[in-house]
């Protein structure tokens, strides 16, 4: 029990530090004036993305406690929130995240061929 306090104290500080940004970034409403399709911004999605890496390895640690006492019931419950976590997160990035990393990819990739492309043709 002790261990899901703590899991949900560091969720709730979480949440906390989000709260934080900088005044003078743009307001989500700004934002989603720019670019409808973008709920979020590059730096916004890789947090989320390494939050849930964090999730997935905490889970990971709990499993093997778990494996050690398969008795244990705080453990179950724990791993299987935490496990339904990262599925909500992993849900909103790929909903959010996934297209808008991807174009940009794209971009630099078609950029890095046009510059390679340049250079080329001034040999």
């Amino acid at each position: 029990m002790r261990n899901l306090l703590l899991i949900i104290g560091v969720f709730v500080s979480i949440g906390m530090v989000a709260d934080g940004h900088k005044s003078s970034e743009k307001s989500a409403k700004e934002r989603f004036a720019d670019h409808p399709n973008h709920l979020m911004d590059f730096k916004e999605c890789k947090e989320m993305k390494d939050g849930i890496g964090g999730l997935l390895a905490l889970s990971d640690g709990i499993w093997k406690e778990i494996e050690a006492n398969p008795e244990n019931e705080e453990k179950w419950l724990e791993v299987s929130l935490i496990a339904e976590l990262a599925a909500n997160y992993s849900e909103v990035y790929d909903v959010f995240c996934k297209d808008m990393i991807a174009q940009r990819m794209k971009m630099r990739m078609m950029a890095e061929k046009k510059k390679h492309k340049h250079h080329n043709k001034e040999e």
